[in-house]
């Protein structure tokens, strides 16, 4: 059986490299162009997935697992949202 504690690091280091890719595409997103909202709702949505797991094996409240549930969630609707209405404008233009 795995350790919860080694379970707990791994997620923490799952988050530490959630951040550090964010960071990066910042970084790089003038070259790339890669717009800075993207980069935020898709960090946005792992880190409250990622939260949420956190938070639920340490045995925080079930409030908090929802509320970062919930935040990963909303981040997740509305990037598919946003992608979704720039896919249809692209369509549109053909």
């Amino acid at each position: 059986m795995i350790a919860p504690a080694l379970v707990l690091h791994a997620v923490d280091l799952a988050i530490a490299v959630l951040v550090v890719e964010a960071l990066v595409l910042f970084a790089l997103r003038a070259r790339h162009r890669l717009p800075r909202r993207d980069i935020v709702l898709i960090a946005l949505a792992g880190l409250g997935l990622l939260a949420a797991l956190r938070t639920g094996l340490a045995g925080g409240p079930g409030v908090v697992v929802l509320a970062c549930l919930t935040l990963g969630g909303l981040a997740h609707g509305l990037d598919l949202a946003l992608r979704l209405r720039l896919a249809r404008s692209v369509a549109q233009k053909r």
